[in-house]
Parts: C-alpha cells; sequence; structure tokens
C-alpha cells in the first residue's frame, strides 16, 4: 500500500517537472515579446521626433526664403546692414542645410533599425552608434549655440550696451541655450535611448540563459 502511494506521488512529481520547462520556456517567450515591445515603442517615440525635426527644417527653409523675397530689398538699402546681412544668411543657410542632412541620416538610420528582425546584437550595436552620434550631436549643438548667440548679440549691436546690460543679457541667452538642450536632448532623445538601452540589456541576458 505505500509502495503504491510512493509511486502514485512520484509519478505526480515527475508530471510536474515535465510541465515546469514549458512553463519556463512560454515566460522567457513571454519576457521577450514585452522587451521587444518596449524597444519598439521607445524607438517608434524617437523616430516621431525625428519626423517633427525634419518637417520643422522644412518650414524653416521655406520661410527663410519667404522673409528674403519680402525683407531683402528694403535691408540692403541699408549699407549698416548690408555686411551682416551676408553674414547671418551664410550662417543660417549652412545650419538649415547641415541641419536637415544630418537628421535625415540619423533619421534613416534608426528606420532601418528593424527590431523584430535583427539579433539582439545587431539591435545593440546600431543603438551603441546612434547614441555617439547623439553625443556628438550635443556637443556641436552647443557650439552652435554659442556661435549663433555670439552673432546675434553682434548683429544688434547689443555690445554697445552698458556692461552690466551686457552681462545680463548673456546670462539670459546662455541659459536660454541650456535649458532647450537639455529640454530637447534630455526629454526627447535620451530617456528613450535608455529605455532601449535597458531592454537590449534584459534580452541579452535572457538570450544568455
Amino acid at each position: 500500500m505505500e509502495l503504491d502511494e510512493l509511486k502514485k506521488s512520484w509519478n505526480i512529481l515527475d508530471a510536474q517537472l515535465q510541465k515546469e520547462p514549458i512553463a519556463d520556456e512560454e515566460r522567457i517567450k513571454e519576457l521577450i515579446a514585452g522587451y521587444k515591445t518596449n524597444t519598439r515603442l521607445s524607438m517608434g517615440r524617437i523616430l516621431n521626433f525625428q519626423r517633427f525635426s525634419l518637417i520643422i527644417g522644412v518650414v524653416v527653409i521655406l520661410l527663410a526664403i519667404a522673409a528674403a523675397i519680402i525683407f531683402l530689398p528694403n535691408i540692403v538699402e541699408n549699407e549698416k546692414w548690408v555686411s551682416k546681412l551676408y553674414i547671418i544668411c551664410g550662417f543660417m543657410a549652412v545650419s538649415i542645410i547641415g541641419g536637415f542632412w544630418w537628421d535625415w541620416k540619423t533619421y534613416q538610420w534608426n528606420k532601418k533599425t528593424e527590431i523584430d528582425k535583427m539579433s539582439v546584437a545587431e539591435v545593440s550595436r546600431r543603438m551603441a552608434i546612434f547614441r555617439s552620434w547623439t553625443r556628438n550631436e550635443v556637443w556641436a549643438a552647443a557650439i552652435w549655440a554659442v556661435l549663433f548667440t555670439t552673432l546675434f548679440y553682434w548683429v544688434m549691436d547689443y555690445y554697445l550696451l552698458p556692461v552690466i546690460a551686457q552681462i545680463i543679457m548673456i546670462s539670459v541667452l546662455t541659459i536660454f541655450d541650456i535649458l532647450i538642450i537639455y529640454f530637447i536632448y534630455k526629454k526627447m532623445i535620451y530617456k528613450h535611448l535608455d529605455s532601449i538601452n535597458k531592454n537590449i540589456e534584459e534580452l541579452k541576458d535572457i538570450c544568455t540563459e
């Protein structure tokens, strides 16, 4: 009698042990699917921001052309503004074209990063490259902000103001530049990059188990 009960208990335990790998496998599949979904969502938000940036670039180009057509004749008549006009127009033209090209390049790179089709290692590699590009972009944006602020300061003749007024003006412009750069890259880019990196690391851990 005891032997029959022991045999029955053993059979129940054996059945449970056979089911556990299946449950673990299903759980792993659910985790992988969840992490991939989160990665796609974060990538989608980055792509949406990049599309918005490209649209803004096109709008700025069109507005710049319209403004040049409308205001250029009147400004050129004033000799004081001619040299400044050429400099600021050249600076803005290079900035807009360069910025648009860079946004298009990074947008295409991220668009071609296919979360579901590529291996975790490949997605991780592409995201590492994009993160490096973004770091360089932050530095470029900071340098551009300094150059633009300096140019704007010169064009508007703020250097002729009293010293206290100049200090206040420079402080306000600097704080404004820092806040804009911080908000754009911290909230719009790095927030989602960190999320993607976290999900990729979790996927790596699961795939190596």
